[in-house]
């Protein structure tokens, strides 16, 4: 008798501990500070009704937000407002091709942002045919993909992105080529 009473308090104190953790898990609002509340000033009507978990990562932005150079904020905002003028389609397709690169282990993201950057940093019109080249492949990816089985999905982006690195030196060298043409044939002609 006394084993099972012991029982019932144990388990009615591990009840009550663990309903004890998932409450001070959600964050009151007057617990944040006057930075965090003017940040997520749009969220208090609603602040009661979001999930712990998110509130810790909101919370997590406005204090990566207050520690951004003023700089950084303006490009933020207009990020964040070139997003909201997005159809909903493009949206979706934003956040599904986030979710896709944080799939990526650490080395095809950082091969991934150099190939971006390299991008960057190649003329406008160069740009503009490799955007239309990378539609078209796109395009014939997704088609294939409708076809193939799900597990190849992984390779598929992993040949995507030696794709583009592979069209981007091409597309580079052929920059620098005519250049190295050029400095040749005019030395080579008579002053």
């Amino acid at each position: 008798m006394i084993k099972k009473l012991l029982l019932v308090l144990a388990s009615l104190l591990m009840l009550s501990l663990s309903s004890l953790s998932n409450a001070q898990e959600k964050i009151n609002w007057t617990d944040l500070s006057l930075e965090e509340r003017q940040i997520l000033q749009q969220l208090e009507s609603q602040w009661n009704n979001i999930p712990a978990e998110r509130q810790q990562r909101l919370r997590r932005g406005a204090t990566r937000w207050q520690q951004m150079p003023p700089q950084q904020r303006s490009q933020a905002q207009r990020q964040q407002q070139r997003f909201q003028n997005l159809s909903r389609e493009q949206k979706l397709q934003i956040n599904q091709r986030f979710q896709r690169f944080n799939a990526l282990n650490q080395a095809q993201q950082r091969r991934l942002r150099n190939t971006q950057q390299r991008f960057r940093n190649l003329p406008e019109e160069q740009r503009r045919r490799l955007i239309e080249q990378f539609e078209r492949r796109s395009q014939q990816s997704s088609q294939q993909r409708n076809s193939a089985q799900p597990n190849d999905e992984r390779r598929r982006i992993q040949e995507v992105i030696r794709q583009n690195e592979n069209v981007l030196r091409q597309r580079q060298n052929q920059v620098q080529r005519p250049n190295n043409n050029r400095s040749g044939a005019a030395s080579s002609q008579p002053r």
